[in-house]
């Protein structure tokens, strides 16, 4: 087993318990829906975080040849990048509602500063991965990614300090419209 398979192996297991988070919680949403009170902010931002994840989780199927790419520190920053993941799967959702049922709305504003500013460190470690894979491959910079992590970065420290639904509204939506390009430029 090389180091391609090392990361590849590791990566998406914790990517499969990832998704399993979310999965559950949406679970358990659907088992008592009667008692949920359904907004679609926090559905779309649970969207959002899937397609982050499978995107990122495709990413990973990118040919052996670019080995020389991947070190310790690659490998060490992007198990950050997991557990960030990870807490984030975790919060986008209840996991526990109840008897009395649950408000989505009122959890997804109760929880928005922890969720985005967990994606803001999502924003900050993909930024940190990027430069580093462009550093070991000797790379010139990529101005493009760096402008587009830091204003990412930027929206998503906008979301963690407003409570404004309308601001929430769009750039959730903006960010769920980006994903979906950035998943059809990859075909």
């Amino acid at each position: 087993m090389n180091n391609f398979d090392i990361i590849v192996t590791l990566f998406t297991i914790v990517y499969g318990l990832i998704l399993t988070d979310l999965f559950a919680s949406l679970h358990k949403l659907l088992r008592i829906w009667k008692k949920v009170k359904w907004n679609w902010l926090p559905l779309l931002s649970a969207w959002y975080l899937f397609l982050l994840i499978i995107k990122n989780w495709w990413d990973l199927a990118i040919p052996e040849v670019r080995m020389n790419e991947y070190n310790i520190i690659y490998f060490v920053a992007y198990g950050h990048l997991l557990i960030l993941l990870y807490l984030l799967a975790s919060a986008v959702l209840p996991d526990n509602v109840s008897d009395q049922g649950i408000d989505l709305k009122k959890y997804y504003f109760r929880n928005h500063r922890y969720f985005w500013g967990l994606m803001a460190g999502v924003g900050l470690m993909s930024l940190l991965i990027s430069m580093i894979l462009q550093m070991s491959a000797k790379a010139s910079v990529n101005i493009y990614n760096i402008v587009a992590n830091v204003i990412f970065l930027l929206l998503t420290i906008l979301l963690a300090i407003t409570k404004k639904y309308w601001a929430h509204a769009v750039v959730v939506a903006l960010f769920v419209l980006v994903a979906i390009l950035e998943i059809f430029q990859n075909l």
